[in-house]
């Protein structure tokens, strides 16, 4: 039997403060946790696992969407704490999970002269000696797929569980204030293959989609929803 749990953690910095939703898929006994949250996340991510009642040592699998900051920060030191734990991702994001590639994230965030703040948070991600690769539409456990959804970054994925109807959009997809929306314009590295990316999810039988950010959004329109999102695209 799978089942999904959402969790919510909390993101502080003075006074910047806001939820992020890995999400956990129980298959039996076996745990695979979607996304890890910033650097130095573990506890928080330990304490999530506690109160939904999810024993952390029956973690198997980490799946990377993609190695942006907020999603693989806190691999590192979990598969440190946890080393019989996996983790997975497209082939290629591996070279940027390994460090072997420089962050797209800093090359952009460096180019365009970020906060430093934000540069060195990007900075502080630790990379991992390994990783195993995922291909499109690979089957991870019962009825549950990697689809490849290029744009927001190459080689980003998003997991759908079929029997449950559910999309783990990874960044392909946002919710802010109820509305679910397209990936900020300025996060998004190849807005081409991002409406792409959208047009290949269209006509999977979804009604739940969990964005990384934003959380749950429920519709028996989804189809519709996201039919008017690609039609809008990135027009203001």
């Amino acid at each position: 039997m799978t089942e999904l749990i959402t969790l919510q953690l909390l993101f502080e910095m003075g006074e910047m403060k806001f939820y992020i939703y890995p999400v956990v898929i129980k298959n039996n006994d076996d745990l695979i946790l979607i996304d890890t949250g910033f650097p130095m996340f573990l506890p928080i991510i330990e304490k999530a696992f506690e109160k939904k009642g999810l024993d952390i040592r029956n973690l198997q699998q980490v799946i990377l969407t993609h190695h942006d900051h907020d999603h693989m920060g806190a691999v590192k030191e979990l598969v440190k704490k946890y080393p019989s734990v996996k983790v997975k991702c497209s082939a290629e994001q591996i070279p940027y999970i390994l460090g072997k590639k420089k962050s797209l994230r800093l090359e952009q965030a460096e180019k365009l002269g970020a906060e430093a703040g934000f540069i060195q948070m990007i900075k502080s991600v630790e990379h991992l000696d390994s990783a195993l690769a995922v291909t499109d539409n690979e089957i991870i456990c019962n009825g549950v797929k990697v689809i490849e959804t290029s744009g927001h970054m190459p080689g980003h994925i998003s997991i759908y569980i079929e029997p449950m109807k559910t999309l783990i959009s990874g960044d392909m997809l946002i919710l802010e204030d109820g509305v679910l929306g397209i990936a900020d314009e300025q996060f998004v590295l190849d807005k081409v293959a991002e409406i792409n990316s959208l047009k290949k999810i269209v006509n999977l039988d979804i009604e739940k989609i969990i964005c990384f950010h934003g959380g749950e959004y429920k519709s028996n329109n989804l189809k519709e929803d996201l039919k008017k999102i690609i039609a809008k695209g990135y027009k203001s």
